[in-house]
């Protein structure tokens, strides 16, 4: 049952960290969470036409990004905790900029999309939501979960623009200076920010930040299970579970519903239009999400909002109501992916506290960012081998009903802050 929480101080808290809610949005926005799936679908198919290759080869790209994303999220969530954020994201925003423009520019052979990518997902790490979500947990408590509904958001704006910027650079360039042009936005955008403004909470003067008495301290003595215990805990399972079939069918329905409406004549402008819907519910799903579980019990809003992409399923399998009936399916898609992040980072604080919130919630990344590199592939290899996207879509429907009751099963939280 839902039940509400108290949030005085809420709007104080807000007003204090406004600018680190800045920061994380720009920074989640511009960072390998977003860019290389909220592109991908632009470029599928020209890779494809360029180089002979099938749908299944140029989408195991982002699978590669996310083998290395799995390799080192737990070694940066560990340098987190022990070593603090700020340098640890700011050589990786650069490491990332750095490997975005090498695809456009060294690339060839299909190996070479996959070493350069899987090279830039490990030293790009940092960019990732591991650092961004770690930020707002430490400097926000009575309104965490706004806060990181708001920042989150930033990804919401990526899926918003990037296709239809993805869409212009490949037009009018080619698909070379669309890697670079996606390059720019972190170099230009993220770390000229994160240098000024990217800061822990307790290194700041007492006089700046003004952290009230109910406000736990920091490093050691953050409240939470040590690593052993959380992972000894079936709550940890749980979540890996719910989120690696729900990885499953919001990413492959993210990184081919352009490819799904050109096959049916749907001109690529207005399909990246249509993608671009996504962003803007990913937008209203971050801070809706974030505003419901500050209030109410989160696995319970988790199950409301991650099942609705089931429906998107059916409307993309059958193709009923053509382009208005996929704008609606992907608003429905767009509300879900707005919610994941928010709730898996909202889920580690509550069940598991802050002690070891970055290797825990690294741990969870990885795994939902290997399960997302997976559907990516294997949505294109169903479809080469069927000739349509319909078992895939049907599959994926059940995936997101099953995973997102199983959020019911963690029971109470365990912690308050």
């Amino acid at each position: 049952m839902l039940t509400t929480r108290p949030t005085a101080n809420g709007l104080d808290e807000l007003r204090r960290g406004w600018k680190i809610i800045l920061l994380a949005g720009v920074g989640l926005a511009c960072g390998l969470g977003a860019i290389p799936i909220y592109s991908l679908g632009v470029l599928t198919k020209p890779l494809s036409e360029t180089f002979g290759w099938s749908r299944a080869e140029v989408q195991g790209i982002y699978t590669w990004f996310t083998i290395g994303n799995l390799l080192a999220a737990p070694a940066v969530g560990w340098l987190i905790d022990h070593h603090g954020v700020r340098r640890v994201t700011l050589v990786s925003i650069i490491g990332m900029a750095i490997g975005m423009a090498s695809l456009g520019i060294f690339t060839g052979p299909l190996w070479s999309f996959y070493l350069i990518a899987f090279i830039t997902a490990i030293i790009g790490v940092g960019t990732v939501p591991i650092t961004w979500t770690w930020l707002i947990v430490d400097w926000f408590d009575i309104s965490r979960g706004r806060a990181l509904g708001i920042a989150l958001a930033g990804t919401g704006v990526s899926a918003t623009l990037l296709p239809s910027y993805a869409t212009w650079l490949l037009t009018d360039y080619g698909w070379r200076v669309t890697y670079v042009g996606l390059a720019a936005l972190p170099a230009l955008l993220a770390f000229p920010l994160s240098y000024l403004l990217l800061f822990e909470r307790s290194s700041r003067p007492t006089a700046t930040v003004r952290v009230e008495k109910h406000v736990k301290k920091v490093s050691d003595e953050r409240v939470g299970l040590e690593f052993r215990d959380a992972i000894a805990d079936y709550r940890f399972w749980i979540l890996n579970a719910s989120f690696i079939m729900i990885a499953l069918a919001i990413a492959g329905l993210i990184s081919h519903l352009i490819p799904m409406l050109t096959d049916r004549a749907v001109s690529l402008e207005t399909a990246a239009k249509v993608a671009g819907v996504i962003g803007i519910a990913v937008i209203i799903g971050r801070i809706g999400t974030g505003y419901l579980i500050d209030r109410f019990w989160a696995p319970a809003v988790g199950l409301l909002l991650l099942s609705l992409p089931a429906l998107s399923c059916v409307l993309l399998a059958t193709g009923y109501g053509g382009v208005y009936a996929a704008m609606f399916a992907a608003v429905l898609i767009g509300l879900a992916a707005g919610a994941e992040f928010d709730l898996m980072s909202f889920l580690v604080s509550k069940y598991f506290g802050q002690r070891r919130y970055g290797i825990l919630y690294s741990c969870l990344y990885a795994v939902f960012k290997l399960s997302a590199g997976i559907a990516a592939p294997l949505f294109g290899l169903s479809f080469d081998q069927t000739g349509s996207y319909s078992f895939i879509l049907f599959c994926a429907a059940g995936s997101l009903l099953g995973g997102s009751c199983l959020l019911l099963a963690l029971g109470r939280y365990r912690f308050s802050s």
